[in-house]
């Protein structure tokens, strides 16, 4: 099957010549690989964009959802980040649900159209905006898609309902998720991040520590299912230290501050030596820390100014740029108990009361934990069991504790 965004329609299975003419376009402008269709995206966008009116006044079902979700994941690409768009497109799903739009679908268009939901789902998690009220109304789409006309293939969209019951802590749905979970096919989907990844979280939700460290010990050794393996070759996330981290960031999000420090514990060593990569993951940079790597000072103070930044412009979610926040927090009053005093920094907008090039370790501190107490409590205004404070609580326990700040 080809690459292209839109490869897996033929001329045979696109009726009319118009909107053939546009799927051609959008394949072509995405033959090569991901950083080829990010460079295209203005011409790319706008093609995907004329689609959706066209197949939907042709009625080709088909080609409308499975445009929608792709054109939805697009623009939501970090490079792109058409944020705007991606609300617009979640909106239209929406009413389409409420129309009942293409009553008569066939079974290529529904599988589309229970992935899109379940994207959706995703992405209203990351944002205050969306409250509980809404969260559920999409979860009933999903799950009454799913239930009448969902297949095999659609099993593995169940990994976006288990991180939603991650979100509310909410063990009931994370059961029912996993148990589809289990019975998806990964032909298509890469095994490590649908189900090896969300497995682990669900273990360390369900507090099952000798069941986490497991799945985390047989993506290290690479024991998976032999028709699977390909992952590795394929995807950046099957991966030792991705395994790792992973564990440890669920361990920090779901409140599980002693199962930290287990795992921890494990792997101190392996975050002791220094990071060969350039410094780019905010989380991984606090673990590194946390087992004594002080290393790339400039770096991590480089990469602290863009987290600001993006926070500032929302070029990120509000989600991660809180946990970023978080860890920042942490990192600098991790800095000023290791004797660091001040620090050269901008942050805040240019020429503001709050814009600065020499910051007090203490105060660079106080500054991302105001970042992060802001959305926190946005979220909790939003989501009844979001539950920030213990989140923020978690994240001083693991890396502020006298014991921490001792290493």
């Amino acid at each position: 099957m080809s690459r292209a965004i839109l490869g897996a329609f033929e001329r045979k299975h696109v009726a009319d010549d118009k909107l053939w003419e546009l799927v051609e376009q959008a394949n072509q402008l995405t033959e090569g690989d991901y950083e080829d269709w990010d460079n295209n995206a203005e011409a790319l966008v706008p093609v995907l964009e004329r689609i959706l009116p066209l197949a939907r006044e042709r009625g080709d079902w088909q080609v409308y959802f499975c445009n929608m979700s792709k054109l939805f994941w697009f623009v939501r690409r970090t490079k792109i980040n058409q944020l705007h768009l991606a609300f617009q497109i979640a909106e239209r799903f929406h009413k389409d649900c409420v129309q009942q739009l293409g009553g008569h679908l066939g079974s290529f268009a529904r599988e589309w159209q229970i992935d899109i939901a379940a994207e959706i789902l995703n992405f209203y998690c990351e944002y205050p905006q969306i409250d509980d009220q809404k969260m559920e109304r999409m979860l009933g789409i999903f799950l009454d898609l799913e239930s009448k006309y969902g297949s095999e293939w659609n099993n593995g969209n169940y990994r976006e309902v288990l991180r939603l019951a991650f979100f509310n802590k909410d063990r009931e749905l994370a059961k029912k998720a996993v148990k589809k979970l289990k019975k998806a096919h990964f032909n298509n989907w890469c095994y490590v991040c649908t189900y090896a990844r969300p497995m682990l979280g669900f273990h360390i939700l369900m507090d099952e520590f000798e069941e986490a460290q497991d799945m985390v010990s047989k993506v290290c050794r690479r024991e998976i299912p032999a028709k699977y393996r390909w992952c590795f070759d394929r995807c950046q996330q099957a991966d030792e230290g991705e395994m790792k981290d992973r564990a440890l960031m669920d361990c920090l999000r779901l409140g599980k501050s002693e199962m930290f420090k287990k795992f921890f514990g494990e792997w101190q060593s392996f975050y002791a030596r220094p990071e060969q990569k350039d410094v780019e993951d905010t989380h991984v940079i606090l673990f590194h820390t946390l087992a004594g790597d002080w290393s790339k000072p400039q770096e991590c103070l480089r990469l602290a100014q863009k987290d600001d930044k993006d926070c500032r412009e929302q070029t990120q979610t509000p989600l991660d740029s809180m946990y970023w926040a978080l860890c920042w927090n942490c990192y600098f009053q991790m800095l000023h108990a290791k004797g660091v005093e001040q620090v050269s920094l901008q942050l805040g907008k240019e020429n503001s009361q709050d814009e600065n090039k020499e910051w007090s370790c203490l105060e660079a501190a106080a500054y991302f934990e105001k970042q992060a107490d802001l959305i926190g409590e946005q979220m909790d205004q939003a989501r009844k069991r979001f539950g920030y404070v213990e989140i923020k609580r978690t994240y001083q326990e693991c890396f502020l504790s006298e014991k921490c700040l001792r290493i």
